[in-house]
């Protein structure tokens, strides 16, 4: 993660002029996709069944079924993310008193950000309180938490864990620390805008079933390299996409650790099980946000997203840190998602089962599936070389398509960097599930 002691470079702010460049070259790329995907992709593929050219094998039926209900999968989901409506806030009158979270370690002068920028929300002031926790940090990430509360003393707690014991840990002392109705948690990387806090907060106070709050997460410094431009669209497309379908069934999988608010009475009910929490016979280290939703979700909750409320993080800039941030991601899921199945066979919830089933389901399934889709593909291209150009150009259109839900709520044409995300992900990502399944016992942090 970044660690600078200064504030971003406005270059990792604003786009360059070789942005220019790289979306002329994804629009030509794009223009030669669908011609190459027309001549050489799967159409051509299935008009030979159909006229009887090709063999149908147990493979080739194989393909077009699973496909079919990809695809059929992808257009309900389409069709639930555009009914998606954030709720309306509320009133001061109505909103509760707010307490937020920010632990950090290692962070240096970040974390002025994170609780300078939730101290200055558009929330009454007698209703919000922050509590930063330096989590055992080796640099200079406590004299910044402690300058900053000598500054704000009556709106500020500051505590200090002299080692260093995890996330986790830190997030523990801190719901036992607040006070507010509601619990709002900011990682130490990322910064609020002024009315986040108000949008957040508004899901809890309409809904009493509602415990957990998602946030809209955005890159911070999504212009720093080509790289932040194409985890910023995946961002925008996974993250929003999914989480906005994922709550029209009330059921958010995954409340980020970047920003989620959480009723405080609900949390205080699994707070010990979530902190003791284990894993073929490991203390549960990483993941903590995933693990947090789940064990309100089992205890009969509703987690949504609220796309107005805004937060902006620092990703990794490099292949490396990316790889390592979703090898922990992907552990997290992996393991929650385990976790789940056998809830799934209960009646754990009064409503909307069906939809967030499927989506642990075809989590769990992704790999094996995909793997099984892969030996197809590569066992007839490498009898027909020239089809290989047809399955880089589905590829490429599916990503494009897809990502035209960008647009909904983010104009421009940084969305086609999503397409490049997709040519990354199934170059040179594919690895990180197997690995993670692998070695899903490790719970180092990985990003430090």
């Amino acid at each position: 993660m970044w660690n600078s002691r200064s504030p971003l470079p406005s270059h990792h702010l604003h786009p360059s002029r070789a942005d220019v460049v790289w979306k002329s070259a994804i629009v030509l790329g794009l223009v030669a996709l669908v011609g190459a995907s027309l001549r050489l992709g799967v159409p051509p593929i299935v008009v030979g069944y159909l006229r009887g050219e090709e063999r149908w094998g147990q493979g080739s039926i194989l393909c077009v079924v699973s496909s079919a209900l990809v695809f059929l999968y992808g257009a309900v989901s389409f069709f639930h993310a555009f009914r998606y409506r954030p709720i309306p806030g509320v009133t001061d009158d109505l909103l509760p008193t707010v307490s937020v979270i920010v632990p950090a370690y290692n962070e240096g002068r970040m974390v002025c950000e994170a609780i300078l920028s939730s101290l200055a929300s558009d929330y009454p002031a007698d209703k919000l309180h922050v509590i930063a926790i330096d989590d055992g940090s080796t640099d200079d990430t406590w004299s910044h938490i402690a300058r900053i509360a000598r500054a704000y003393p009556e709106r500020m707690t500051a505590l200090h864990q002299p080692k260093n014991r995890g996330k986790r840990e830190a997030l523990h002392v801190g719901f036992l620390r607040a006070q507010g109705e509601v619990v709002v948690t900011v990682d130490s990387d990322s910064k609020l805008e002024p009315r986040t806090l108000r949008e957040v907060v508004a899901p809890l106070v309409r809904d009493r079933e509602i415990a957990a709050v998602a946030g809209k997460v955005l890159v911070l410094n999504r212009y720093q390299s080509v790289l932040t431009r194409l985890l910023s669209a995946r961002f925008f497309l996974t993250f929003d996409f999914s989480r906005a379908v994922q709550s029209r069934f009330g059921a958010v999988l995954c409340c980020p650790g970047a920003l989620t608010a959480y009723r405080r009475s609900a949390i205080m009910r699994v707070l010990d099980r979530w902190t003791s929490q284990t894993f073929l016979g490991i203390p549960c280290t990483i993941g903590e946000d995933r693990a947090l939703t789940t064990w309100l979700l089992r205890d009969g909750h509703r987690s949504v997203y609220q796309s107005t409320a805004l937060v902006h993080t620092i990703v990794p800039h490099t292949i490396g840190g990316v790889a390592r941030m979703l090898i922990r991601w992907e552990r997290g899921n992996v393991r929650e998602c385990v976790v789940m199945l056998p809830v799934l066979l209960t009646k754990w919830r009064s409503r909307d089962r069906l939809w967030p089933t499927l989506d642990i389901v075809l989590d769990l399934v992704q790999f094996p599936f995909g793997c099984l889709l892969g030996w197809i593909v590569i066992e007839r291209v490498t009898s027909r070389p020239l089809e290989a150009l047809g399955v880089v150009a589905t590829l490429g259109v599916v990503a494009f398509v897809q990502s035209l839900y960008c647009l909904r709520s983010e104009k421009g044409t940084d969305f086609l960097y999503n397409v490049g995300y997709a040519f990354l992900a199934a170059v040179g990502l594919q690895w990180i599930f197997p690995y993670s399944c692998l070695t899903i016992r490790n719970g180092r942090w990985l990003t430090r």
